[in-house]
């Protein structure tokens, strides 16, 4: 398979992996059950990390367009045309749905508008995160989803407003546990997540050398100014740090002036897999625990 990399484009190498590779099964390039480059292989012939490498490929497991073999290696999965094809397919309709909206009068933005409303949650949803901050919700659902995929967001304001479906656990932050409470039925219950310590959070962590520059980034204020407050009372130079929110343009051009990247698991996970990140689990392993006794 023959993969070329620009770590000039505004395209992140990430996605061009998982591009070229999902190309090249659909051009026949790649068959059903041929074996890929091994992430390494792929990182020494393009001056990758490995990490970069093993995120993209992971992404296509995930969508079930290569499979991994424990001790083999990846895979094109047998339902990778399949998958290949229907992502066309969906890219069909979502044009002509937008041709038939365009047609009634309604322009692309009340398209999304109309997509983004809170709607009722399936039955099979697993958890249920009530969070108001946006940005902090999505970091939470994030975590969970890594272990349990069923797992959703709401608002407090539209949990109050009834918008829970029957079956679901809820999940919130402990400091939220006076506002729910009040609101739980009959046989409802809410597990109420603790924060990760800042010693677990900075376990197996190196200090920062005097002359290292640190990017602090997440869409989460709470995030940015915890992390630079233990910073400077780590006696880190203000005048070292980066601080931004992934809210604002041209966050990613400041990551490539820092050495150290702080962030939380969301940005990580909009990085590169450079060995340069050190992502902060939010909620506790104690807390991810008691989940997982949960759902059980």
């Amino acid at each position: 398979m023959k993969i070329w990399i620009s770590k000039n484009s505004e395209v992140p190498v990430r996605e061009q992996l998982i591009a070229q590779v999902t190309l090249g099964i659909a051009s026949g390039d790649l068959s059903i059950g041929e074996r890929l480059p091994s992430t390494r292989e792929v990182a020494l012939r393009c001056d990758l990390h490995p990490n970069t490498v093993s995120a993209a490929y992971q992404s296509l497991v995930d969508r079930r367009i290569l499979e991994f073999k424990k001790g083999s290696g990846f895979y094109v999965a047998e339902s990778a045309s399949e998958r290949i094809e229907g992502t066309r397919e969906f890219e069909r309709l979502i044009e002509d749905f937008l041709e038939s909206a365009k047609l009634l009068g309604f322009v692309e933005a009340d398209v999304v508008k109309y997509l983004r409303r809170p709607r009722n949650f399936e039955l099979t949803d697993r958890f249920v995160v009530i969070e108001s901050d946006e940005a902090l919700r999505e970091i939470l659902v994030h975590e969970i989803s890594g272990r349990f995929p069923k797992t959703r967001g709401i608002s407090f304001q539209h949990y109050s407003a009834g918008r829970i479906p029957e079956g679901a656990a809820l999940v919130a932050m402990l400091d939220e546990k006076s506002k729910i409470e009040p609101l739980l039925t009959v046989g409802q219950r809410c597990i109420y997540l603790k924060g990760r310590s800042v010693s677990a959070s900075m376990s197996g962590q190196t200090r920062p050398s005097p002359d290292e520059t640190i990017g602090v980034f997440s869409g989460w204020e709470g995030f940015l100014s915890f992390a630079r407050i233990m910073l400077l009372a780590a006696k880190v130079d203000p005048g070292s740090l980066i601080v931004r929110s992934t809210a604002d343009d041209g966050w990613q051009d400041a990551t490539k002036r820092a050495s150290i990247i702080i962030c939380d698991t969301v940005t990580a996970s909009r990085l590169d897999g450079s060995d340069r990140v050190r992502q902060f689990q939010i909620i506790s392993d104690e807390s991810l625990d008691e989940l997982a006794g949960a759902a059980t």
